[in-house]
């Protein structure tokens, strides 16, 4: 009898892992991302789609916290949701189904706009024990154009390059500023620029030039630190907020940059044309206002093109 009972148990534990791996290789073949954590927010599951989605292996992300910003949520607005109004954690609290359209960082670094729905998971006795997370991307349809118009109603994205655009990163600038008044927290700003893409796009066309300002923007956002923001300033200009940094390590950051920056910039296949970069540098100052930030920024920016790019920086 003993023995009928360990063999009954085997036999059902078998069962209990091939229905896992049933269900495994079901979830693996959805288009949708899916990914289990429990109730600390632990990753114990993520499916193929969210591997296409994000770039991030199973490897990468299984058994770490999905509030470690991995994958840097953010809401329509730019908020960090993995520091604050987790829909996850709250899903986890409450018990709540969540629909939710926001952003996710992909793991080259540019954003990717998301659907997103949250489930509790529960066990038998109806506990909390963990969530799952459903997301999808926007795909390139009228419905994704009618939803990106949206959020660039809110002036904060970019549709070319899926950067923050200007109005958002003036906004942070404002804040920032207001922080270094008050609690004396430096910062700098790096801008950017294209020197050549006229040309380059005169001549071989919009889509080319957009491929361009895409592998940038790629690079620039992988480049940076968690807390940079990169943003598409105009044109073909880009904006770099590096907060809690000095003077050195802002240097140090713009020389990274500008490496990968032209690197990006002639990975396009075009062999007639040599694009350059232009660097500009500049610390935030205690008695600076954005207007005076901007025009000093804009000033060193055209110094720089008039030294063939060479990096222009606050003078000692």
């Amino acid at each position: 009898m003993y023995q009928t009972q360990k063999v009954d148990e085997a036999e059902g534990l078998v069962m209990e892992e091939g229905t896992s791996n049933f269900y495994r290789m079901i979830l693996n073949h959805l288009t949708e991302g899916v990914y289990f954590v429990d109730t600390n927010r632990m990753i114990t599951f993520w499916n193929k789609g969210a591997e296409r989605i994000t770039g991030f292996s199973e490897t990468d992300v299984l058994h770490k916290a999905c509030h470690w910003n991995l994958l840097m949520h953010t809401d329509l607005k730019g908020g960090n949701l993995c520091e604050s109004n987790c829909p996850v954690a709250k899903t986890l609290t409450d018990g709540v189904i969540r629909e939710e359209t926001l952003f996710l960082q992909h793991k080259q670094g540019y954003r990717v706009p998301v659907s997103v729905h949250i489930m509790p998971m529960r066990s038998p006795s109806d506990h909390i024990v963990g969530a799952v997370e459903i997301f999808s991307d926007m795909n390139p349809s009228g419905d994704y154009t009618r939803k990106m118009k949206a959020l660039a109603t809110l002036a904060y994205f970019d549709l070319v390059t899926g950067l923050t655009n200007r109005r958002y990163v003036e906004s942070r600038i404002m804040m920032m500023l207001s922080e270094y008044q008050k609690n004396l927290s430096p910062f700098g700003i790096l801008l950017i620029n294209i020197i050549g893409f006229k040309m380059l796009n005169d001549m071989y066309g919009q889509e080319i030039g957009d491929q361009v300002l895409q592998s940038i923007a790629r690079n620039l956002a992988s480049g940076v630190g968690p807390t940079d923001i990169v943003s598409r300033w105009d044109g073909t200009r880009f904006l770099v907020l590096s907060s809690n940094t000095k003077k050195t390590l802002l240097m140090l950051l713009a020389e990274k940059l500008r490496t990968i920056s032209i690197r990006a910039a002639n990975a396009n296949g075009v062999s007639d044309i040599v694009l350059k970069i232009s660097m500009a540098g500049t610390m935030g100052r205690i008695d600076d206002t954005p207007l005076a930030l901007k025009h000093r920024i804009a000033k060193y920016i055209r110094e720089s093109e008039e030294r063939d790019g060479a990096f222009v920086m606050d003078e000692d």
